[in-house]
């Protein structure tokens, strides 16, 4: 936990009572969901007692015509009894259909009872074909088609358990009690319909009809008794008027003609006025399903609003703990940030910069730098850290500035320490000019130019502590100067000059104000091809214009190379020289490089050569380097020296033209030497 953020430990504080929440408040709306599934549930099998209770209507009418075409021998027209089993098998399709959309995965009581009405269909074409051969009567018929109701009606009984609300308990049974009255009536309808038909009034027939009206009344006194006062006065208001006192009466007379040849009554009169009875009925019983919807609607809203409440009270409580726990927890670890950010800011980009600033002001420019305070004013733990960061900062700050104090001091003395010693060189190298230009013998004159070129070295050793100091030298060139003529004096500057070699040369100029610096720059590169390769192989000078403007100048030696990690590190350290210490003074010539190369845009880069040795090209930008203009050059000649060191002749760069040793050779030597020291003064 040590590793830990703060944040997480102060969360972690929390996560207990969080979880606690989390379940508790999951459990609860675990619970209101399961109920208002069980409610959809409840729904879905309401609408399949309502399809099922009208399957039974439509059952029931089959019965009755199907008791009426028996009773009357099966002959007539059979269209009105065709186009009720039509109806019959479409409110069939429909109680299917309903149940199919009852979830029974985690019930297999109540899948059971569904696959009875799934089985329906069979037994009704079952029934169908049992009732059509002629031999089979009117009472038999009647009884199968009253005993597969009977299975309907239990079936849809069965349905009622798993409703567990009690209002719809109450309710559905109020239907299942009116819709078993409802199917006494229909069987009223059809026996006495097909006794009227088959014009014979048995024992058995007048026994089964009285059963069938004294079970309706009882029925129907158990409904009323039942029954919410709202449904009674409806059934009251509906099941009433003159089809239904005078079914009554059809049914009393047909009762007392029991046993007599003739019942001087019409059996359609007596179908018609029982189904207009039965129709009355049957809008009561429709009343009581919408009832039973009505109640189940309202259960499945009330238990959505208990699933929205418990979400919206548990969603609430999060809430409210993730504010309180975010306000605690930004109180912590905001000023941690501020501290954090405060901190990265000083030591990525405040300290750096002040650093930048103090290295580049000149020692009479070093101004103090104020050390900005963090943003936080607080007292407490974090405050009192804040407060000691800011000690630090200003410490810092201040240590900075001393060092660059003793740093602008040490850069004065070596301006000093070389500006003597220029002048020393300086002096020195006119005087050997005035003993070459005395000087007739060639052996002589070659041992003082020798000399020349090693006070020359000199004097740029001196111009590097100017560079390490930061300053620029004093000479300038006013006027631009051809490239050959700045590889030729930068050749010069070096011990063994006579090494290399200058090739593929181009006509270029390049600005005076930057002749002095690149001259410098090319001379330390050549300085060191010189010195870390065999004596005996040449150092190879190239140039080359560019397309989009500038000039490439490469130096190649044929030396021991380096290795790719060594070439990484100086080519990093030429792009981002280092700060000056004690290890810049091991490798002074890529740091002078590094120096002078930035401040005027140029681009060096170390590579291996194709054979072995290091190759370093030097990238002159174009506002460096133009074509060659119509200006005064210094002569370009160049000196030519045999295996043992001795001055043999001249070449023209630009002619190729061979001098030999004479008096003219003399004077174009001394012009040579007046040109490549004007290269290096103003």
């Amino acid at each position: 936990m040590s590793n830990w953020s703060v944040r997480t430990q102060l969360l972690a504080g929390v996560l207990i009572p969080m979880i606690t929440v989390l379940v508790l408040g999951g459990l609860r709306i675990g619970s209101a969901v399961q109920n208002a599934q069980d409610i959809d549930n409840v729904r879905q099998l309401v609408r399949i007692i309502d399809k099922g209770t009208g399957l039974l209507e439509e059952l029931e009418d089959e019965r009755d015509l199907t008791a009426l075409y028996v009773a009357a021998r099966r002959t007539g027209d059979t269209s009105r009894l065709d186009t009720q089993r039509s109806q019959v098998d479409a409110a069939l399709a429909r109680v299917r259909a309903e149940a199919t959309h009852v979830h029974r995965g985690t019930n297999p009581v109540l899948a059971t009872r569904l696959a009875v009405l799934d089985a329906f269909g069979g037994k009704v074409a079952s029934l169908r074909h049992t009732a059509a051969p002629a031999k089979m009567r009117l009472l038999p018929v009647a009884d199968a088609y009253t005993a597969l109701i009977a299975e309907l009606t239990d079936a849809l009984d069965l349905l009622t358990p798993d409703i567990a609300h009690q209002t719809l308990v109450v309710r559905a049974n109020a239907l299942k009690t009116f819709a078993e009255a409802t199917e006494q009536a229909s069987r009223q309808r059809a026996l006495l319909g097909g006794v009227l038909t088959q014009g014979h009034f048995d024992s058995n027939s007048a026994q089964g009809l009285t059963l069938a009206s004294r079970q309706e009344q009882a029925l129907i006194g158990e409904f009323l008794s039942g029954a919410p006062p709202a449904q009674r006065q409806f059934y009251e208001r509906t099941v009433t008027g003159s089809d239904v006192n005078k079914a009554e009466m059809l049914e009393k007379r047909a009762l007392s003609g029991q046993g007599t040849s003739r019942l001087r009554l019409d059996a359609g009169e007596w179908f018609d006025t029982m189904t207009s009875k039965l129709e009355l009925m049957r809008l009561v019983e429709k009343r009581l399903v919408g009832s039973v919807d009505d109640e189940s609607s309202r259960e499945q809203h009330q238990a959505e609003r208990s699933v929205f409440i418990a979400s919206l009270v548990v969603l609430l409580i999060l809430l409210l703990t993730f504010g309180v726990t975010h306000v605690f927890v930004q109180s912590i670890v905001s000023p941690l940030r501020t501290l954090r950010a405060s901190a990265l800011d000083i030591t990525g980009r405040h300290l750096p910069e002040v650093v930048r600033l103090l290295r580049s002001s000149s020692n009479a420019q070093l101004e103090a730098i104020k050390a900005e305070p963090t943003a936080i004013n607080s007292t407490d733990e974090i405050g009192c850290v804040a407060h000691a960061f800011d000690d630090v900062h200003r410490n810092s700050v201040r240590l900075a500035f001393e060092q660059a104090q003793l740093r602008g001091r040490i850069n004065a003395m070596f301006v000093n320490l070389s500006q003597r010693s220029q002048n020393l060189v300086e002096r020195q190298l006119e005087l050997i000019d005035h003993l070459e230009n005395g000087e007739q013998d060639p052996d002589l004159l070659a041992s003082l130019f020798k000399l020349d070129h090693l006070a020359t070295r000199m004097r740029r050793n001196g111009e590097n502590l100017l560079v390490l100091a930061g300053e620029r030298a004093g000479r300038r060139w006013s006027a631009p100067v051809r490239l050959v003529d700045v590889l030729r004096a930068a050749t010069s500057e070096i011990e063994q000059y006579q090494r290399v070699q200058l090739r593929g040369l181009v006509t270029a100029d390049v600005d005076g104000q930057a002749v002095n610096d690149i001259v410098h720059l090319i001379a330390e590169l050549l300085e060191n091809a010189t010195t870390f390769s065999s004596p005996g192989t040449e150092v190879l000078v190239t140039s080359q214009l560019l397309s989009g403007g500038g000039a490439k100048v490469e130096i190649q030696d044929s030396g021991i190379g380096m290795t790719t990690k060594d070439l990484e590190e100086a080519n990093e350290r030429l792009l981002n020289p280092p700060v000056v210490d004690v290890s810049v003074a091991r490798r002074m010539g890529v740091f002078v490089v590094g120096r002078l190369s930035g401040r005027h845009g140029i681009r060096v880069q170390l590579r291996r050569s194709s054979t072995r040795g290091v190759t370093a090209v030097v990238m002159l930008p174009q506002n460096l380097v133009r074509e060659h203009g119509n200006h005064m050059d210094p002569p370009g000649l160049s000196a030519r020296y045999n295996p043992e060191g001795r001055l043999t002749g001249w070449r023209n760069y630009d002619t190729i033209e061979q001098i030999d040793e004479s008096t003219s050779t003399k004077r174009a030597h001394r012009a040579r030497r007046h040109g490549s020291r004007s290269a290096s003064k103003e």
